[in-house]
């Protein structure tokens, strides 16, 4: 990814948080990552850690319209999404779960899921303990983090 597409994108990302009423704290930063495919707009998600203590963590997730969070699961982290604004299709298995401002659904660890919204969504999602390395994606291939490029 370009370096003045994540800057796009990092834009993009908090126009829909301040959207939902959102304030970022001085010390929180928006991800981006585009799981390593080169297609923020197709595959990817904006994230903000806003907590990461050793018991939980929190993050809001921002999903633009058609984007996808491709399927992986946590081999010990145990997720709830909360669905802040927006619509959102969970895909747990082979069972789709539509969700809508308001609904929440907790994962268990190892759980397959993947998400996406058609009309762009903000998710917030607390975890158990982190671990680094807990996600297994079913594409060898995705990257948790995003590679920069100049230009």
């Amino acid at each position: 990814m370009k370096q003045s597409e994540l800057e796009k994108a990092k834009k993009g990302a908090l126009s829909m948080l301040r959207g939902a009423g959102i304030v970022l704290a001085p010390d929180e930063e928006i991800e981006i990552t585009d799981f390593g495919k080169g297609d923020y707009e197709r595959l990817g998600l904006g994230l903000v850690v806003r907590v990461s203590e050793p018991e939980y963590g929190s993050k809001w997730l921002t999903v633009l319209p058609g984007q996808v969070c491709p399927n992986h699961f946590h081999e010990h982290i145990k997720e709830t999404f909360f669905v802040i604004k927006g619509d959102v299709e969970m895909r747990i298995g082979d069972e789709a779960v539509e969700m809508h401002a308001g609904d929440k659904l907790t994962m268990p660890p190892g759980t397959w899921h993947t998400f996406t919204s058609v009309g762009g969504a903000i998710i917030e999602e607390v975890t158990t303990r982190q671990v680094e390395g807990d996600s297994r994606f079913e594409d060898p291939g995705i990257q948790r983090s995003v590679t920069v490029e100049e230009g």
